[in-house]
């Protein structure tokens, strides 16, 4: 058996012809033919059996599959690993989305440490924001993102990997005219500034406002796509907002912002690792997951007040 042969035979398999599977390899109907002929050639036993509408695995051809799958997968590995031997010293570029809580109470921790393991990696973050990172993890443009997983119909092309499960708050600033107001009804003349990501708008409507029998006041909502352009002008102005507990604590915003105690209570969210579907992570990216999780772990049985009052409101998967 020869390995073009293999993934001949997983290629036909997974496209149901010939033609197809041609063209997801890039090569000639011709080649694939004759490929599979020899590889039944070798084997003396029937691969397939041939029908009008494409080809249909024997049993024997069922069996060899198997082995072959395993045969493709390990030679990505092992492709993927010398790689990683080639460019190990060589500059690399990791860009990685971060939702604002994890990087006010984490980032600064992981950063020298991954910084002294892998100091030829330059390091692109952004704020980990889903309506901007979503889209830039499905084009390849970012490499991973740390931050609230979506419903699944909002996941196709991703996969994601819990890491905590929170509760948000609407929030207001210090001193606000209105932070001893106990219901959502009682907010909806008041300005607003969201983020409607991830599952859109009707998804943050749903749950700030319709699932507690609250008409949604849009012509009072601002929308924003920048945590720090959000925690500014919630600061500085009136505008209410909605967002994670455990942001609250954090030191930059612990005494400027308030959570505001209403009746109504919100669904739980979830933060995890999020990236391409089916994509292995790079060497860099795997150092920055290792060193952000043994921060998460040593941050969760911290003294530290900050980290104390971060990890009070975060359960850990």
């Amino acid at each position: 058996m020869k390995l073009h042969q293999i993934r001949y035979l997983v290629a036909v398999a997974a496209q149901g012809s010939i033609r197809a599977a041609a063209r997801s390899l890039g090569v000639t109907q011709a080649a694939v033919t004759q490929g599979l002929r020899e590889l039944e050639a070798d084997c003396r036993l029937a691969l397939f059996t041939r029908h009008s509408a494409g080809l249909v695995l024997t049993d024997a051809g069922r069996d060899l599959l198997q082995h072959a799958q395993r045969i493709l997968l390990q030679m990505e590995q092992a492709e993927a690993e010398l790689a990683r031997h080639r460019d190990a010293g060589t500059p690399q570029r990791l860009s990685i989305g971060i939702t604002p809580w994890v990087a006010q109470s984490l980032l600064a921790r992981v950063l020298p440490p991954f910084r002294a393991d892998m100091p030829h990696v330059q390091l692109e973050m952004l704020d980990g924001y889903s309506s901007v990172a979503y889209p830039r993890l499905r084009d390849g443009s970012l490499d991973l993102m740390i931050g609230r997983i979506a419903e699944a119909d909002e996941m196709a092309g991703l996969q994601a990997t819990p890491l905590f499960t929170y509760e948000a708050t609407v929030m207001a600033r210090a001193g606000h005219p209105r932070a001893g107001v106990r219901s959502i009804h009682e907010l909806l003349e008041d300005d607003w500034l969201l983020n409607f990501a991830p599952g859109g708008e009707q998804a943050m409507m749903r749950q700030l406002f319709l699932q507690h029998g609250a008409a949604v006041p849009r012509h009072r909502i601002v929308l924003a796509q920048s945590a720090s352009l959000m925690l500014t002008l919630v600061q500085q102005t009136d505008m209410l907002t909605f967002c994670p507990w455990p942001l609250v604590e954090t030191d930059a915003l612990r005494g400027r912002v308030v959570a505001m105690q209403l009746r109504e209570r919100f669904a739980p969210r979830t933060v995890g690792v999020i990236r391409r579907a089916q994509a292995r992570p790079s060497l860099p990216a795997e150092r920055f997951l290792a060193h952000f999780m043994a921060q998460v772990q040593a941050s969760a049985a911290s003294d530290d007040p900050e980290l104390r009052r971060v990890f009070y409101s975060v359960d850990l998967h």
